[in-house]
């Protein structure tokens, strides 16, 4: 079972108009936590919510979330201010496999860029070659872009004019060849980057950003359908906090 923690907030910044970028002091959870994990944390309304980790610095005992507001929710916890003592579950779910001697493609849609960012620092850490891919709608949403990305957008005003999978077409023969995909982001875009992969022959791997409410497999609020391994069966509901958040892009049922 996963602990809770009581943790400090160190520090909080705004990336943009909407996007808080946040540092939670928590040893336990910066030890033990993985890309493509997360952690749920309290605010004054029922459940948690769940956030990406986005970036985590060891030997400091802490790590970064990035919180977009949405809601009610979210806006209380993009406005957590310094020293404050808040409730945190983590890390939560199963992640990224990261294995040396592999070449990798991390792409980012939206606020998938916190989970691919953590991703990012990991292999950098390694020396793992990887090349990133980040999209979003407009130049104001752009956040933790890095001058060798691939960067794209909806409307052209900043970097490549179009998706993801614009962006990753622009990607040299010598450098896709053999590479794993990483992809965090809306469903629509992940559904597109799986079938991108798959047409090149490359394995894909997605995180299903579901609605959680509990976060450790109990209520079942955050299930999806996955291809079913028995015979005769279509599919099987398994659950994004629990069985995933990552799971390879071909056994989703999209």
């Amino acid at each position: 079972m996963k602990k809770e923690y009581s943790c400090k907030v160190i520090s909080r910044c705004m990336l943009n108009a909407d996007t808080a970028y946040i540092e939670i002091k928590c040893p336990e959870i910066a030890n033990e936590a993985n890309p493509g994990q997360f952690v749920n944390i309290s605010c004054s309304r029922f459940l948690k919510r769940p956030f990406g980790i986005a970036s985590v610095n060891k030997a400091e005992g802490t790590f970064k979330i990035g919180v977009k507001v949405v809601g009610k929710g979210t806006t209380e916890i993009a406005a957590f201010e310094e020293n404050q003592e808040i409730s945190v579950l983590g890390p939560l779910g199963n992640g990224f496999t990261i294995e040396e001697g592999k070449k990798y493609i991390l792409v980012a849609g939206g606020t998938g860029v916190f989970p691919i960012n953590f991703a990012h620092e990991v292999l950098t850490s390694k020396a793992i070659v990887h090349t990133v891919v980040e999209g979003f709608r407009c130049k104001e949403q752009i956040v933790l872009n890095d001058p060798s990305y691939i960067l794209t957008t909806d409307n052209g005003d900043a970097g490549i004019h179009g998706n993801c999978c614009n962006g990753l077409d622009t990607i040299p023969e010598e450098k896709l060849k053999d590479s794993v995909v990483m992809c965090v982001g809306p469903l629509p875009m992940m559904k597109a980057v799986g079938n991108w992969a798959a047409s090149h022959g490359l394995k894909c791997f997605v995180s299903m950003e579901q609605r959680m409410a509990c976060g450790i497999g109990i209520c079942l609020v955050c299930i999806c359908k996955i291809k079913a391994e028995k015979e005769g069966q279509e599919f099987e509901h398994k659950r994004c906090c629990k069985d995933g958040p990552v799971f390879p892009y071909e056994e989703v049922i999209w």
